[in-house]
């Protein structure tokens, strides 16, 4: 085998792996599965992602009370807040079931 036959060959190669590792980024159907979504599936995967942000939000918050970056008294004000999102969020999705 020639050495511009091995190139040839070898960028063949990469050509497919990067067609191969980039298709489900660039396939047409990514698009048509969002749109198969229900609105009361959207609604949920929306619920979802405010009840973990809330919960990762308290999450940090401990930390930051435990690091000192927050006092006590802010940390009960925001630590409460959080609480009552997650919960409406909660109520919201069990609704939806």
């Amino acid at each position: 085998m020639t050495t511009a036959a091995a190139v040839a060959a070898a960028a063949a190669l990469v050509m497919l792996a990067v067609v191969v590792v980039a298709w489900p980024f660039v396939s047409p159907e990514r698009e048509q599965q969002e749109e198969r979504l229900s609105e009361e599936d959207r609604r949920r995967l929306a619920l979802a992602e405010a009840r973990d942000a809330a919960y990762g939000s308290l999450r940090d918050l401990e930390h930051d009370l435990r690091t000192g970056k927050v006092t006590r008294a802010d940390y009960e004000v925001e630590r409460d807040r959080l609480r009552a999102e997650a919960a409406r969020v909660l109520r919201e999705l069990d609704r939806l079931r």
